[in-house]
């Protein structure tokens, strides 16, 4: 049984000329111990996704769909029992920890209020066990940076302290928003053996939302790859990276570098992703395609399911190959 079961989930935000569409009909499930990663440029709709899933749109958001933990249905769901399982059962790292902790207070108060409000703990129970929990996260000194503010803490310091925030309460989830952003690679490392360690160890289900093939490509077990709101391929990653059947899948993987192809040219996606307010006829990334087809202008492809399990939303069915562009 999936920890977590999204069907059909969608987002419609209200703005001024009417609404605009986010996420659309968007459909996920991720087991104990699975990684699950969420790709796609800015504006692709992989942290709205999340946010729709926990109850946490902005108050011109509406999500409709169906969101189950544990079979148990979380949209529309009364804020005082949603509160029981967000940030106890599901937890989530946002992508900027400065933005996150409070500027004003101690690491020591933010996670001992975490623990005294979700596991009952007395203050001095939950500073022994914040300090355990930065341990565990491989913050050196924690008895040290326990006493500290946000701003006297590096990015990657208080990335940690974010990390062990959320794992304080034993989630049975983790949601991570682009956990690497910022952070030098060395840093980056380090984080990507936490969270494989926490999927190993404690069962714990990661959903990484990154824009970042090369963090994918060592974590995750299965990818799903958004454009514009909408679910374009899904597949394990070993499938879509050996063998992407999407345009845009294939598009990002030829723009990111390769540690075992150093020499590999690079080849940026021509374009920029369309505003969802004015969303082309058709296929929304037919303006940036090269593999596009005339269909492919007045009619969008729908999300098909093969018999392999992978699942792909285009009319192409070529062969994905980068064509060298005329002077080059």
């Amino acid at each position: 049984m999936s920890l977590l079961e999204i069907k059909n989930l969608s987002v419609n935000f209200s703005i001024l000329n009417g609404s605009v569409k986010a996420v659309d009909d968007i459909s996920l499930n991720i087991g104990a111990g699975e990684t699950v990663a969420i790709v796609g440029e800015s504006g692709s709709g992989k942290s709205q996704t999340v946010l729709a899933a926990l109850g946490l749109l902005a108050e011109n958001g509406v999500a409709s769909g169906s969101v189950k933990f544990e079979g148990q249905e979380l949209i529309g769901l009364e804020r005082k029992k949603l509160n029981q399982i967000r940030g106890n059962q599901i937890s989530m790292v946002f992508q900027d920890p400065m933005t996150s902790l409070n500027p004003c207070m101690r690491i020591s108060d933010q996670m001992t209020e975490v623990l005294t409000l979700h596991k009952g703990m007395s203050k001095s129970e939950a500073l022994l066990e914040s300090v355990r929990m930065l341990d565990a996260g491989r913050l050196p000194d924690a008895k040290q940076v326990i006493t500290r503010f946000p701003h006297e803490l590096s990015g990657g310091m208080r990335q940690r302290v974010m990390i062990a925030i959320a794992l304080s309460t034993e989630p049975k989830i983790l949601i991570a928003d682009e956990p690497t952003t910022a952070l030098d690679v060395t840093v980056q490392a380090q984080m990507l053996e936490l969270f494989k360690g926490l999927t190993k160890d404690f069962g714990t289900a990661l959903i990484l939302i990154t824009h970042d093939l090369g963090v994918v490509a060592g974590i995750a077990d299965r990818m799903m790859v958004m454009y514009a709101g909408r679910l374009v391929e899904k597949g394990t990653v070993d499938e879509l990276f050996y063998s992407p059947h999407h345009p845009y899948t294939f598009g990002l993987l030829h723009s990111t570098p390769h540690v075992d192809n150093p020499e590999m040219r690079l080849e940026p996606i021509d374009g920029l992703p369309p505003s969802l307010e004015n969303l082309p006829s058709g296929c929304a990334f037919n303006p940036r395609c090269e593999f596009k087809l005339d269909r492919c202008l007045v009619e969008a492809p729908p999300l098909i399911k093969s018999a392999n399990g992978r699942s792909n939303a285009c009319f192409y069915k070529g062969e994905l190959v980068k064509r060298r562009k005329a002077g080059e």
